[in-house]
């Protein structure tokens, strides 16, 4: 099977910080009422107008894609800027959106061919250069944690480098500006969705992209004023800690929005999203499990369920100055059998989700076998008698403890997600009963990222979440090229520490097999091992993927969401939603 066949979902390829075996739950979308859309509304049905009112309680941190590094932000850059192709909702098979596209018998070019119809609000047309500019702007940001996307593109790690003032492997057609090939120095299973991120407009962004200007998209005032939009919405307003606005653009190449204005509205918690959508305050958003009941109950809202791409997980700093007992694996599995993870799907997710042992999440094919890798079944006797293996015994304060020091540490999360601060606070509880002095800290979303992603030694463990790409492609989060460097400002996503050669070779043989074969078998058996090898090193307690509860007025029309609709490149037909009179 070639490249382009294989699943995807970007975070812009990856994953993104949501921070952020047969499932559970369904994996199709499923209603608790009959759903008001019925088949696809002819446009004489359309009633025109309204807000699309999204809650959240997070922030967003840029408008710039290329500087994502969490949900809250690629939801509304994805409004603003469209993507030359698209997962299909329900299965993650890439498909055209902006662009068509073919690869060549080698697997090593893709030819790209932007629409006719595709163009910026200021009228000026969506073409190559908008592309190639893109990809400029991610190789000279020093905040960017996208730059692994197109390691494999040629000439772009010269580019990155200033060993080159082009990147050759990106060539626009001289005899149209609309067609470009991107070719690749080997053979990427998941290059599709990877080098098709990023469309940005030359004519704002191309000032900064010039060799030799490293970091100057990273100060750019577009980032968070978007002067012009190639989706569905174009920006209006940001006021920060309480709403972001944007306006219908009328211009959209795939037809003018029904709704006049999409608005994501910042909440203070869970339960405020839950108490707003039940007074109309807003009209669309992700519920917890605690709430389901009570939004259930009321006939104006419809919730929509399906298996969360991703999963909620616990993550060890593994070379902690502060906390040296999470570089010993035996601690580490010590803390896996000491959780009661079983209990914690049950009672705080109220049975909607299934717990996780390993990275891939059971709506990805690359998903192991649960009966090849350890459960880590709850055991309290069997995590102090690792502790006692890794050489700690209890001192007079109750605690295990090596040459006076016990094993202590704080777990951090953010504030505001009460199914986290939940897990958050039973793990502590459960914790200490292994004699483990673990604590908790609780700060807001932006600021627990940009500590994770510059590697701050203030984490020692953290409960956050991955919003996973379609592609099953681990590099950006697991690879060790992927671990911040705080020396350098280099940032990344490997904010565990953790390395391991195995798993490196690993996670390449998935992505660049050395037979160039791309099967999904192939493939499989190399993902099989780096799970595995997680499994036992235990740099994540992985937690839980939840049933994802998604809440809209039952108004709202031509709204159904699957696993892989996220939020990455916005709602692929949020141009379509409208509201019932």
């Amino acid at each position: 099977m070639k490249a382009n066949q294989r699943i995807w979902r970007s975070f812009a390829a990856v994953g993104t910080l949501a921070l952020l075996a047969a499932a559970c739950g369904p994996t199709q979308p499923t209603t608790t009422q009959p759903s008001p859309t019925g088949p696809a509304a002819t446009q004489a049905q359309v009633e025109k107008g309204g807000r699309i009112i999204e809650g959240n309680f997070s922030d967003i941190k840029t408008m710039n894609p290329i500087l994502v590094a969490d949900v809250p932000s690629s939801t509304v850059t994805g409004m603003i800027y469209d993507t030359l192709i698209q997962a299909d909702r329900k299965n993650g098979e890439p498909k055209p959106r902006m662009a068509s596209f073919t690869q060549s018998q080698d697997g090593l070019t893709y030819t790209f061919t932007i629409g006719d119809k595709a163009n910026w609000t200021d009228g000026k047309p969506v073409v190559a250069a908008d592309y190639l500019v893109a990809k400029k702007l991610v190789a000279l940001s020093k905040v960017s944690v996208r730059k692994s996307l197109f390691q494999d593109v040629e000439g772009f790690n010269d580019f990155v480098g200033g060993k080159a003032t082009e990147i050759s492997g990106i060539k626009v057609d001289p005899a149209n500006p609309k067609k470009f090939d991107v070719k690749l120095t080997q053979v990427s299973c998941d290059a599709i969705f990877q080098i098709s991120s990023y469309v940005m407009p030359e004519h704002i962004f191309g000032k900064y992209a010039a060799a030799g200007q490293a970091d100057a998209i990273d100060k750019a005032p577009e980032n968070i004023n978007p002067p012009v939009a190639s989706g569905p919405f174009k920006f209006k307003e940001w006021r920060q800690g309480d709403q972001v606005i944007l306006t219908r653009n009328d211009t959209y190449w795939q037809g003018a929005p029904n709704v006049d204005e999409y608005v994501y509205k910042v909440v203070a918690d869970a339960t405020v999203l839950a108490a707003q959508l039940k007074t109309g305050e807003i009209n669309y958003g992700l519920i917890e499990p605690k709430d389901l009941a009570d939004i259930e109950s009321q006939d104006f809202l419809r919730v929509s369920k399906y298996q969360q791409l991703g999963y909620t997980y616990i993550g060890w700093r593994t070379n902690s100055p502060t906390a040296p007992a999470l570089g010993d694996k035996k601690v580490r599995q010590a803390l896996a059998y000491g959780l009661n993870m079983d209990d914690v799907v049950s009672a705080v997710l109220f049975g909607q989700g299934v717990k996780q042992v390993a990275h891939h999440v059971p709506v990805q094919w690359a998903y192991p076998d649960p009966k090849t890798l350890n459960d880590y079944k709850y055991d309290a006797a069997k995590a102090e008698s690792l502790l006692k293996e890794a050489g700690y015994a209890k001192g007079a304060s109750g605690f295990y403890e090596k040459d006076g020091k016990p094993i202590s540490f704080t777990i951090r999360t953010n504030a505001g997600n009460k199914t986290r601060e939940t897990l958050a606070q039973v793990a502590a509880e459960q914790y200490k009963k292994i004699g483990v002095d673990a604590k908790t800290n609780f700060e807001q979303f932006q600021g627990l990222v940009d500590k994770l992603t510059t590697g701050s030694t203030e984490i020692e463990a953290v409960i956050i979440g991955w919003s996973l790409g379609t592609a099953v492609d681990p590099y950006g989060i697991w690879h060790s090229s992927q671990i911040p460097d705080p020396a350098t400002n280099k940032t990344g996503f490997g904010f565990t520490f953790f390395k391991s050669p195995e798993v490196d070779k690993a996670i390449e043989e998935g992505r660049n097999p050395s037979s160039g074969d791309c099967s999904i078998p192939t493939r499989k058996k190399n993902y099989e091992t780096f799970n595995k090898l997680l499994n036992e090193e235990q740099p994540y307690n992985f937690g839980f993927s939840s049933i994802v509860l998604t809440v809209s007025q039952a108004s709202m029309q031509n709204f159904d969401p699957g696993s892989f609709s996220g939020s990455i490149a916005g709602y692929d037909n949020i141009h379509e939603w409208w509201f019932k009179k």
